[in-house]
């Protein structure tokens, strides 16, 4: 996509309307033009939606504290993206707080840095092109032997759909909420997760594919995936496995789901960000002081946040290339700081 400027002249009030948020719209919006995994787990979190007159399209949006924070790309045609930022930084002024747009990719950025703006890279995101799928040699090899080390140890993989019966339904999501609750129990960080990083499997239900991991009939493995329409894709959102289970669940569970993605004519596929990640460089001369020092809290985090083993699993998949994702702001000190707060208050709080 070319990388557009945005006005610096502030837009006048008519040309975009702030309303309060319709999580069907949103989804509406998304189901045609989300291109970010980001998005579909931030809808629930937007407050307000701004939308442009003769645009199709909106750009969800919230504000913690000073701080007006829009969560990926706009859900619109790539051509009015500019349009879209500019329009929110025109309301930010307006409402005299401090714009951010966390997390977006490298073309948003771009757009964001036109229009005066500074960037702190997050992480990178891999992607797997699935025409290319499964690799051959050491990659796919290992593949192989986690699916056939799974099925030896009676792990029965497919794709699901959730049960039509009340009954059955019922049954499936408490399945689903057990799993959850034995994976968080397990989880390195002693602290719940919120935003964009909540364990959400049964939110947006019918707009997901499943696929599932059964061992002796019990549920040991759950992939909850998202569609990404603006590139063709699926974000496998949330992969869950019960550490009582095969230790070759996991691996096999995502090979089940790339291969039915692939099936279907999928293009692209992810399995998300890695915050942190270490596959690109943190000492060149782009990388900017404040990446510089959020890197150097990488070993302190690590302690309740397994930054390695997420990217090794990740990598494990033979991804075609790497994302990187930012939040963008206004430069300075103090901005910097709010918009720090509000993050970590989404995070850890979800509000």
């Amino acid at each position: 996509m070319p990388v557009h400027s945005i006005s610096h002249d502030v837009l006048p009030s008519s040309a975009f309307q702030l309303q309060g948020a319709d999580l069907d719209t949103l989804t509406r919006w998304h189901a045609r033009y989300a291109v970010n995994p980001s998005s579909m787990p931030a809808l629930a979190s937007m407050t307000h939606v701004l939308t442009l007159t003769g645009i199709s399209g909106g750009f969800g949006v919230q504000q913690t504290g000073n701080v007006l924070l829009a969560a990926g790309e706009p859900l619109a045609p790539t051509w009015a993206w500019p349009d879209f930022a500019s329009a929110l930084l025109t309301l930010a002024r307006q409402l005299k707080a401090v714009p951010c747009f966390a997390p977006v990719g490298t073309e948003f950025a771009a757009i964001l840095h036109a229009a005066g703006l500074c960037s702190v890279r997050l992480g990178s995101t891999p992607y797997i092109h699935l025409q290319d799928w499964p690799q051959r040699g050491n990659v796919g090899a290992k593949i192989r032997h986690a699916v056939n080390r799974a099925a030896r140890d009676g792990v029965e993989i497919r794709a699901a759909r959730p049960p039509s019966t009340p009954e059955a339904a019922l049954r499936w999501r408490g399945e689903v909420e057990a799993l959850c609750a034995q994976w968080l129990r397990e989880r390195k960080a002693n602290v719940p997760f919120h935003w964009v990083f909540e364990l959400q499997p049964l939110r947006h239900l019918h707009a997901k594919r499943y696929f599932e991991a059964r061992q002796g009939g019990q549920l040991v493995g759950l992939i909850a995936a998202s569609p990404l329409p603006g590139r063709a894709g699926w974000y496998l959102e949330d992969v869950l496995q019960d550490p009582r289970a095969s230790t070759s669940t996991g691996t096999a569970l995502v090979a089940a789901a790339l291969s039915a993605l692939k099936a279907d004519g999928v293009r692209l596929a992810t399995l998300g960000g890695v915050p942190l990640s270490s596959m690109r460089g943190w000492d060149g001369a782009d990388v900017t002081r404040l990446e510089r020092w959020a890197y150097r809290l990488r070993p302190l985090l690590s302690t309740v946040y397994s930054f390695d083993g997420l990217e090794r699993f990740k990598q494990r998949f033979g991804p075609a290339h790497w994302e990187d994702e930012y939040v963008v702001f206004p430069a300075g000190t103090w901005r910097s700081i709010r918009v720090g707060a509000a993050l970590g208050q989404l995070i850890l709080r979800g509000h």
